[in-house]
């Protein structure tokens, strides 16, 4: 029978968790469409301190349910399972966000160090090899995106909502193109199609950590939750 594990966090976190569920052999992922609010440690101040919901569980189906050690996802509707993912909160500290899961199950970090995430058909965008992608949210090097990133803007399209596109705009003053993405399966296409990625902290980039992709980070000085001493990625 197919072991089962839950999941009530950001759709980032539940990215970062993937490595785990292979480790443990794989199964069943349920995601919580309360964004935990039934478990003490999540719920602050009467609401739930994630945005995971039905929307959400929903929108990230698609792309776990590529995963060869995924063999369904399903919205979680309070039943036990064999292993509750949002353990790895006990142990985020200063550790990265795959290795805050592995130490919740005393496995190894390197883990981590392969590729976990898979795509088919990666989409190559012409004449623009570089993918970007920026949230309001994880915010700690305007100096990067305003002055370094001159060099690079040329060559980059933009990912992501459509306002953080207008917002990187004005903040930065360049002028990226915008290149749709409806679901999480084309957006993961695009990165898989990009020779490199650069944005912050954020669900793209736990996509393309989990390709293990040439990659620029904007990381948060206060919570550095995404960062992976590996070769290809550097970190601003």
């Amino acid at each position: 029978m197919p072991k089962t594990f839950k999941h009530s966090g950001d759709l980032g976190d539940v990215i970062f968790s993937l490595p785990t569920i292979r480790a443990l052999g794989g199964g069943i992922l349920l995601l919580d469409p309360e964004g935990g609010l039934s478990n003490p440690m999540i719920k602050w101040k009467g609401r739930v301190a994630t945005k995971m919901n039905a929307v959400a569980v929903d929108f990230i189906s698609p792309l776990l349910a590529l995963q060869p050690y995924i063999t369904e996802v399903r919205h979680w509707k309070g039943e036990a399972v064999d292993y509750d993912l949002d353990q790895f909160r006990n142990h985020v500290r200063f550790n990265n966000l795959a290795d805050s899961h592995l130490a919740a199950f005393g496995l190894p970090s390197s883990e981590r160090d392969t590729a976990w995430l898979q795509v088919s058909d990666p989409i190559t965008i012409p004449d623009r090899p570089i993918v970007i992608s920026r949230s309001p949210r994880y915010q700690g090097s305007h100096f990067f995106w305003e002055c370094i990133f001159f060099d690079f803007k040329d060559k980059a399209i933009f990912v992501g909502l459509p306002k953080e596109h207008e917002y990187f705009m004005y903040a930065t003053g360049h002028q990226v193109p915008y290149y749709p993405t409806p679901d999480v399966v084309t957006l993961a296409r695009v990165i898989a199609g990009a020779e490199e990625f650069m944005s912050n902290q954020g669900l793209p980039h736990a996509i393309a950590e989990g390709m293990k992709k040439k990659l620029i980070n904007e990381y948060d000085r206060v919570y550095p939750a995404a960062v992976f001493k590996r070769p290809g990625a550097r970190y601003v």
